[in-house]
């Protein structure tokens, strides 16, 4: 298997942006409970007090912030995993077979997903849940989804094209 050498700085870019998002996911799931409760409720004061005008929100509306702001940065966390190792291996594994880096890809994306949720199981003051984990699961798959069918419309014009300059 040969290295693809067009794109080496991109491919290093891409590989460093995958694992500092990895990295920066487990630093997030993997944190102590009270330390992540304790450095989010800065923000959720900030943005409840953005979101509700001013006014004093309730502590049920609190806590269906916290929720929303959990949800959706985790969602968007997992999403930018899938695009940035999607990328990155399609990228550095160019000559390998679509099908075999693509299956790997799937593979390595979902586990990454499912061990974030999982191990939180041998932390103090975490837990695990299984809604959480199918949460991490579906974004990734989004960003693999979403970077996969992107080359592979590439990779279906650049053969149309080959085909249509040799028949001329």
């Amino acid at each position: 298997m040969k290295k693809n050498k067009k794109y080496p700085v991109l491919a290093a870019v891409l590989w460093l942006g995958f694992l500092v998002s990895v990295a920066a996911v487990a630093y997030l799931s993997f944190q102590d409970g009270e330390q992540a409760k304790a450095m989010g409720q800065r923000l959720i004061a900030y943005l409840a007090q953005k979101r509700y005008e001013g006014r004093a929100a309730t502590a049920q509306e609190l806590l269906e912030l916290t929720y929303e702001i959990r949800q959706m940065g985790r969602i968007g966390a997992f999403f930018v995993v899938g695009i940035l190792g999607t990328a990155a291996i399609h990228l550095s594994f160019g000559r390998c077979c679509w099908l075999i880096r693509t299956g790997i890809t799937a593979a390595l994306l979902i586990a990454i997903a499912y061990f974030t949720e999982k191990l939180k199981i041998y932390i103090p003051s975490r837990h695990y849940s299984y809604e959480e984990m199918m949460l991490s699961m579906g974004a990734v798959i989004m960003g693999f989804v979403l970077v996969s069918a992107i080359t592979l419309t590439f990779q279906a014009m650049k053969g149309f094209f080959r085909l249509v300059a040799a028949v001329h």
